[in-house]
């Protein structure tokens, strides 16, 4: 029986890993979840609520899609070089006080998950 898409989100690796360690903790994986939560697990660097909250800020403070924000909690870009290519999707042009605005706010949760 086909399955039917009920909803389609953009969420953070930092979800995926948590949904995969749930499944694995109830079922065995299928080789394609093992696969995919072992390059979570190397590649999060937040815990799954401060991602989505995240996220949720970048949307709200900076009027970025969620795709975008999404993908900026991903890579969590350190320098405005590797944040600029991500907002290209945005169509519009960010200033360089925008972008350092943005950069601040992922160094408040980097720094957050160090202490």
């Amino acid at each position: 029986m086909p399955k039917r898409l009920i909803e389609r989100k953009e969420i953070p690796v930092s979800r995926v890993k948590n949904f995969l360690e749930e499944l694995k903790s109830h079922a065995e994986l299928a080789p394609i979840q093992r696969v995919t939560l072992d390059y979570a697990s190397k590649l999060v660097r937040l815990p799954s609520e401060a991602a989505e909250n995240l996220v949720e800020e970048l949307m709200e403070k900076f009027n970025l899609s969620r795709l975008t924000a999404v993908q900026i909690v991903n890579i969590l870009p350190r320098h405005i070089e590797e944040l600029r290519p991500l907002l290209i999707i945005e169509g519009r042009v960010f200033l360089t006080s925008e972008l350092e605005k943005i950069l601040d706010v992922i160094d408040k949760y980097i720094k957050e998950i160090s202490e």
